[in-house]
């Protein structure tokens, strides 16, 4: 049985101190139970942040969000004939990070505990695999990938003041940013899934990036738990950074002997892996609905951070055997698109170096009749070549049509072999469009690319035209910063 997730509430005074700012017009009675700086994702009991923005100034958006059932508003400005009550600070921005802090004090007052996960990749997945795994006690998990300067202090906001588990993402693009999200989080619990190139168009180097995917622990709260993974050539130097900044313990996970809690193998099934791990010395199997190799790895961190917090885990592993589909990371859908039979391997959610290799290796018992790839964004200089790196192991699947879209995957292109039907796109429309020309009954399509390039946009499209969908089914899954 999964508890029910436990609710915020807070009342006018304690969101008046909190924010430090003062009600234009005092309000008879105010309870918010959610946070929300998207009007249209408001609903009955929330407070709408009036964030200002380059393209829109959420101030506009005040009547919106009422209409959705917001009960008030956090606003710098008077907004006249305004629906709800109307919460003035100096700056919104700042008021919200505010929120967030306070949120969190809230929560560890009252004995309330964070995880706190980064990494190259595998950020989001192994945060939705860790509220999967905490369910049955109930716990708070930041949304989608609210991972930034805006996400993090949102989700912090909205913490409950009990003793729930709670587990926010923290991401980046540049040196001191997860440095500022650890410290407003203060994890009790820091997790780095993996070092990998999917910064490098901000970073120069890998130890670069190590460095700032290490900011984590500045936050560390005294005495805390590192997780982090013993395979990575990066282990020894993020471990010494992690007690250099007052961690309790380190644990570390994957296939090396020296892991404490070690992936010994996995065994692939029609639509999940039987997944064989040791803990402290401890042999266990656990079913995983999922498949990809990275995803057990994933299931050995978030497994230590259960067993971190104090929870046994191999009882925390048998929930895993229905752990599946989560959209755009390798979730499968079979049904009619464009006249045709297929099977959508939807792992659109993003794209980089490490997680599109992992992505093929993952492809190679059952590989893809047509792929659709678009550029992967954020490379710098190094874009070429990493593009160009893909060509072999898109070969080794020998797929008959492979559409891409963007320069970069087109330039890859040019070296597949001439049984490999190219077909060169401008859009994610213009793909979609060479997608229903070239598909087979019983074609699978594996659908890839960062998000800022399209690639998702072919998979929605997909999603919503497919025709008597079947069970959805997991695979892949990848992670942008």
């Amino acid at each position: 049985m999964t508890a029910p997730r436990p609710a915020m509430t807070l009342d006018a005074t304690t969101l008046a101190e909190r924010a430090c700012g003062s009600w234009l017009t005092p309000p008879d009675a105010v309870a918010v139970t959610s946070i929300e700086i998207d009007s249209r994702r408001c609903r009955d009991g929330s407070l709408f942040v009036a964030l200002p923005g380059t393209q829109a100034d959420g101030h506009d958006f005040i009547a919106a969000a009422a209409a959705n059932g917001a009960v008030a508003a956090l606003v710098s400005r008077r907004i006249e004939d305004a629906a709800i009550p109307l919460l003035r600070v100096d700056d919104v921005e700042t008021a919200l990070t505010r929120l967030g802090s306070r949120g969190r004090e809230a929560h560890i007052a009252a004995g309330g505990r964070l995880v706190g996960i980064t990494g190259s990749v595998g950020k989001t997945g192994s945060k939705e695999m860790l509220a999967h795994l905490l369910a049955p006690a109930g716990c708070h998990a930041s949304r989608a990938s609210f991972n930034n300067h805006l996400g993090v202090p949102l989700t912090l906001a909205a913490l409950p003041a009990t003793p729930v588990d709670a587990i926010q993402e923290m991401g980046m693009n540049a040196p001191g940013e997860i440095s500022t999200l650890s410290r407003l989080a203060r994890p009790d619990i820091a997790v780095i899934t993996r070092i990998a190139d999917s910064h490098s168009g901000f970073f120069d180097s890998l130890d670069q990036i190590a460095d700032a995917k290490a900011e984590i622990f500045n936050g560390l709260r005294a005495g805390g738990t590192a997780i982090l993974n013993r395979d990575d050539p990066y282990f020894e130097r993020l471990a010494a950074q992690a007690n250099s900044a007052g961690a309790g313990a380190v644990i570390g996970f994957g296939t090396s002997e020296e892991a404490d809690i070690r992936l010994l193998g996995v065994r692939r099934g029609h639509d999940s892996m039987r997944v064989s791990c040791s803990l402290d010395g401890t042999d266990f199997d656990f079913t995983l609905g999922m498949q990809g190799a990275h995803w057990a790895m994933n299931a050995m961190a978030m497994l230590a951070a259960v067993r971190a917090l104090g929870r046994d885990a191999a009882t925390a592993g048998k929930r895993l055997v229905d752990f599946s589909n989560l959209p755009g990371r390798g979730a499968m859908l079979r049904g009619a698109f464009a006249g045709a039979e297929i099977t959508l391997v939807d792992d659109s959610y993003n794209a980089g170096p490490a997680s599109m290799k992992a992505a093929f290796a993952s492809l190679a018992a059952t590989p893809p009749q047509v792929m659709v790839l678009s550029d992967m964004l954020e490379l710098g200089d190094g874009s070429a070549a990493a593009h160009a790196a893909l060509a072999p192991r898109i070969t080794s699947l020998r797929p008959r049509v492979v559409i891409t879209i963007g320069p970069e995957m087109s330039r890859m292109a040019a070296a597949l072999p001439r049984a490999t039907h190219h077909c060169e796109t401008a859009s994610p429309e213009d793909a979609i469009t060479q997608l229903s020309a070239q598909l087979r009954d019983g074609d699978v399509v594996f659908v890839k690319g960062s998000n800022g390039s399209g690639a998702w946009r072919v998979a929605a499209a997909m999603i919503a035209s497919l025709q008597t969908a079947l069970s959805p089914e997991a695979g892949e899954t990848h992670d942008a910063a």
